[in-house]
C-alpha cells in the first residue's frame, strides 16, 4: 500500500506533485542565476544535475497519474511500471534532497554575490545614479543603460532606448549645442545636458552617452541671453561715445573700461562653466553673486562688477579658485596698496589665460626683492604672446607706477613684474 500508484489521485499524491513542481521552478531559477552571474562550472553543474533530478521526479509523477487510466492497455514499459510501484516516500526523500541542494545553492549564490561584482550588481549601481548613462557598441546597440536615461528616451522620443545612434541623432537635432554638448528641455520643464564620449575596453571602442539635470544652472544662461539685446545697446552707445570723442584721454579711458569689462565678464563666464563641469568643488553662492552683480553692472543697475567681501588680492585668489585654478604663492605678500592691486590684477589675468589658452589648473607666484614672477602648469605658448586686453591694461598700470613688466613665452610662459 506504499507504492506510488497506490496513492495516485489522493491528497498525498497531490502534495508530492505540487512540491515537485515548486522545486522544479526553483531549481530552474538557480540555473539561470548561475548563468547570469557568470559563475564557474562547479555550481552550474550541480544546479543542472539538481534540475534534472527533480524534472525526472515530476515526469514519473505525471506518468503515474496517467497510468490510472492506461494501465490495462500496456502503454508503459516494465521499467516504468516498476517506478510506479516504488514506495512514494522514496520520491518524497528525493524531493527533500532536491530541496536541500536548492537551499545550499541559494545560500552559496548569495554569499558569492556579496563578495563579487555581478552583472546584476553593476546594473543596480548605475540605476541608482542621478545622471543618465548609456553605453553602446559603435553600431548603436545598447550594451548597458540605467533607468534614468531609459525614462528620458521614452519621454523625449516615445521609444525605449534600444538604438543609441538614433537617440543621439535626436539629441543633436532637437538640442541646443554648446561646446560639443547639447541642452534639451523635456516635458517636465527640466533641462538636461547630454554629452557623448568614446570608451576603449579591451581594445573595443564603445560610445558613452551621459545626461545630467542642469535646470538650475541653465537658468543663469537663460538670464544672460534674455538681457543680450540690452547689452548690445550699451555697446552701441559706447561706440557712439567713442566716435564723438576726439580727445585722446577719452579713447584711453574707453579702452581701459572695455578691457576691465571684458576681463570681469570672462571671469564670470569661466566661473559658470567650472560650476557646471565641477559642481562638487565650486561654491554656487559665489557664482550666483558674481553673475547677478555682473548682470546688474551691464544693465546700469550697479556701479561696479562683483568685488566680493575681501580685499582685492584675496578676492583675486578666490576668483581664480572659482574657475578651477589653484594659486601657490611663495614669499611675503606686498603690503603696499598699489602693489597688492597690481598683483591682484596679474593673478586674475593669468588665471583666466591659464584656463582658456594653456589648459592648466595651477599658477605659481614667487615674490622676492627682485620682483614678482608668475608661471603656470599649462601648455607652453605656441608663439610670442600678443599683449591685448587685460595684459595691456596691466602693463599700463605698472608703467604708470614707474615699474616694468616682461612676458616670456619660450620655453614656457612667465610674467615678470618689478615695481
Amino acid at each position: 500500500m506504499t507504492a506510488l500508484i497506490s496513492v495516485a489521485g489522493t491528497w498525498t499524491w497531490y502534495v508530492i506533485c505540487i512540491t515537485a513542481l515548486i522545486l522544479c521552478a526553483g531549481s530552474l531559477s538557480v540555473v539561470f542565476r548561475c548563468i547570469s552571474d557568470r559563475r564557474n562550472k562547479a555550481p552550474l553543474i550541480v544546479a543542472l544535475l539538481n534540475l534534472t533530478l527533480i524534472t525526472m521526479v515530476v515526469i514519473v509523477l505525471m506518468d503515474c497519474g496517467h497510468c490510472l487510466h492506461a494501465y490495462e492497455t500496456n502503454e508503459y514499459t516494465l521499467f516504468q511500471l516498476s517506478l510506479f510501484k516504488t514506495p512514494y516516500y522514496v520520491y518524497t526523500l528525493l524531493e527533500i534532497l532536491t530541496c536541500i541542494i536548492w537551499l545550499l545553492l541559494g545560500l552559496e549564490g548569495t554569499s558569492y554575490r556579496s563578495k563579487n561584482i555581478t552583472p546584476d550588481a553593476i546594473q543596480q549601481a548605475i540605476d541608482a545614479l542621478p545622471e543618465g548613462v548609456a553605453i553602446s557598441s559603435e553600431d548603436g546597440t545598447v550594451r548597458l543603460s540605467n533607468l534614468r536615461i531609459n525614462n528620458l528616451s521614452r519621454t523625449l522620443t516615445g521609444k525605449v532606448l534600444t538604438n543609441a545612434r538614433e537617440f543621439w541623432s535626436y539629441v543633436t537635432t532637437e538640442g541646443s549645442e554648446q561646446g560639443g554638448q547639447f541642452f534639451i528641455r523635456n516635458a517636465g520643464e527640466a533641462v538636461w545636458l547630454f554629452n557623448k564620449d568614446t570608451l576603449t575596453i579591451d581594445g573595443t571602442a564603445y560610445d558613452q552617452i551621459t545626461a545630467m539635470n542642469v535646470t538650475a544652472r541653465y537658468a543663469i544662461i537663460r538670464e544672460l541671453e534674455a538681457k543680450h539685446e540690452r547689452l548690445q545697446d550699451i555697446q552701441r552707445r559706447m561706440r557712439e561715445v567713442s566716435d564723438l570723442s576726439g580727445k585722446m584721454f577719452i579713447a584711453q579711458e574707453e579702452a581701459d573700461a572695455r578691457a576691465a569689462l571684458h576681463n570681469q565678464l570672462g571671469q564670470v563666464l569661466l566661473m559658470g562653466r567650472h560650476c557646471i563641469n565641477h559642481p562638487d568643488v565650486t561654491d554656487p553662492g559665489v557664482v550666483y553673486a558674481a553673475t547677478m552683480q555682473m548682470n546688474q553692472f551691464l544693465l546700469g543697475e550697479a556701479q561696479k562688477p562683483y568685488e566680493g567681501g575681501e580685499d582685492e588680492l584675496s578676492q583675486s585668489i578666490s576668483l581664480a579658485n572659482s574657475i578651477g585654478v589653484r594659486v601657490e604663492m611663495t614669499g611675503d605678500e606686498p603690503a603696499d596698496t598699489d602693489a597688492r592691486q597690481i598683483l591682484a590684477q596679474a593673478i586674475t589675468e593669468c588665471a583666466a589665460n591659464t584656463v582658456k589658452h594653456a589648459e592648466g589648473d595651477r599658477i605659481m607666484i614667487n615674490i622676492s626683492d627682485a620682483g614678482i614672477v608668475i608661471t603656470n602648469n599649462g601648455k607652453p605658448p605656441k608663439g610670442t604672446i600678443a599683449e591685448s586686453g587685460g595684459l595691456l591694461s596691466l602693463r599700463r598700470k605698472i608703467e604708470a607706477l614707474g615699474g616694468t613688466m616682461l612676458i616670456e613665452s619660450d620655453p614656457a610662459f612667465a610674467l615678470h613684474i618689478q615695481l
